[in-house]
């Protein structure tokens, strides 16, 4: 079914590379890697040729996005595109600055058999694609429960999934917190999931299971 879906046309979106993002990283990179004493470890599990990938990432805090592309060789940041709810970039400005940090804005009201062609759109123009299966931003630190949308997207494409821990973000902007505390912050990138022969309910519990277990072994927690 997901199949036929991704045949719909999706010229209708085009996921450009930013020049204004490259600009503003060159600044943004070093100063985020110093204020957060930034960690990353796993990033031999990125790719190393041209071929896309999706990325999927547990959700900390609003910093997640820039956290993750500052934690990337450029190869990887320039080609890369996260999806965003647009409720939260309600105003023109917003909006051009969504476009101009290679963010797609996805409706609410958006049905998901919209939703998912102009995603894997993403990916079938050569670039990354970012997403925080969660749907939100965790209310204590830890994983919530993980919808399928991104596994659906990865089954129909044939692209690896890569999961993605993010630690220190959540206590750094906890909910309420106008700006981010000084707090060290690490990021682990997993091996990829391959989604060979998988349906997406299949993918989306290895992938589930990756993140939590990691999160669960970094804090000391039985899983």
């Amino acid at each position: 079914m997901w199949d036929k879906l991704l045949d719909q046309s999706t010229s209708n979106f085009s996921a450009g590379r930013s020049l204004l993002l490259r600009a503003g990283l060159v600044l943004l990179v070093p100063l985020v890697r110093f204020y957060f004493h930034l960690t990353v470890t796993g990033t031999a599990h990125l790719p190393t040729d041209n071929k896309p990938v999706l990325f999927a990432l547990n959700h900390q805090s609003y910093l997640d996005p820039a956290l993750f592309s500052c934690a990337l060789p450029s190869r990887i940041r320039r080609n890369i595109w996260f999806i965003a709810k647009d409720k939260y970039f309600n105003s023109r400005f917003r909006r051009w600055f969504a476009r101009s940090a290679q963010v797609m804005l996805i409706s609410r009201n958006m049905r998901l058999r919209q939703a998912i062609p102009t995603m894997a759109g993403i990916l079938k123009q050569g670039r990354h694609l970012a997403i925080f299966p969660e749907g939100t931003r965790t209310r204590n630190g830890q994983p919530g429960e993980f919808k399928k949308t991104f596994a659906i997207i990865a089954a129909a494409t044939g692209c690896p999934v890569i999961p993605v821990v993010i630690l220190g973000a959540f206590e750094s902007a906890e909910t309420g917190k106008k700006f981010p505390r000084r707090v060290p912050v690490t990021i682990t990138i997993l091996p990829p999931v391959s989604t060979k022969g998988l349906d997406p309910a299949a993918i989306a519990a290895k992938v589930e299971n990756a993140i939590c277990q990691t999160v669960a072994e970094r804090n000391n927690v039985e899983f």
